[in-house]
């Protein structure tokens, strides 16, 4: 139950897929904010906690990895909506937790987290080689210094506004209309175990 209801907030998707040697189940969600109030926060947690609980049950009966990634509304990496992420088997690298999402740069909204069932020697992702982040985009279009170019496309909201209140709507309004109010990550998986495989294998013989 969720604030006495059967139902998250928005729904989450799963779909399967199988790249080579790796099969994974990866999950998106956009979990519940509400606002800054104690309650809506303790329904963030709650959702996400049950969320991962309910997708590790899953994982355990299953020959198959999870991610899971979205926006939880996490606003840094040692919040308690963090800790019910990785409360049941999930793990985010540490590559991920070093970027934040929103365009300040300063939240971590979005995250991607891992379940996975491999042989100890198979790994997805490497922490040393970091092949992981967040992108940018405000450094490539729509940055501060193309606030007269992209004027002409919103001159009706600012109508009447100084110079500094015209700068504010479009850096913090009308960009992320165009684009996002957050910024997408990534990550580079292996996915091809074939060499432990075989180690495996021989060390069997």
């Amino acid at each position: 139950m969720i604030d006495g209801k059967l139902q998250f907030a928005r729904t989450p998707y799963c779909v399967a897929f199988q790249a080579e040697w790796f099969r994974f189940v990866l999950t998106t969600v956009h979990i519940f904010y509400g606002s800054t109030s104690a309650a809506d926060k303790k329904k963030r947690e709650k959702e996400i906690d049950t969320l991962t609980s309910l997708l590790s049950k899953r994982a355990k009966k299953e020959d198959a990895s999870y991610i899971l990634l979205g926006d939880f509304n996490i606003p840094n990496v040692g919040d308690d909506t963090m800790k019910s992420l990785e409360k049941y088997g999930f793990s985010v690298p540490s590559a991920i937790k070093e970027h934040p999402t929103d365009l300040g740069a300063t939240k971590h909204y979005d995250q991607i987290a891992f379940n996975l069932k491999l042989d100890d020697k198979m790994s997805v992702f490497s922490e040393n080689e970091q092949k992981a982040g967040s992108f940018n985009f405000a450094k490539t279009v729509f940055k501060k210094e193309d606030l007269e170019l992209y004027k002409k496309y919103f001159v009706d909201k600012i109508e009447g506004k100084s110079e500094q209140e015209i700068e504010k709507y479009y850096m913090t309004s009308w960009r992320t209309y165009q684009m996002s109010d957050h910024l997408p990550l990534w990550v580079e998986l292996k996915i091809d175990f074939s060499n432990q495989y075989l180690e495996k294998i021989i060390a069997q013989i």
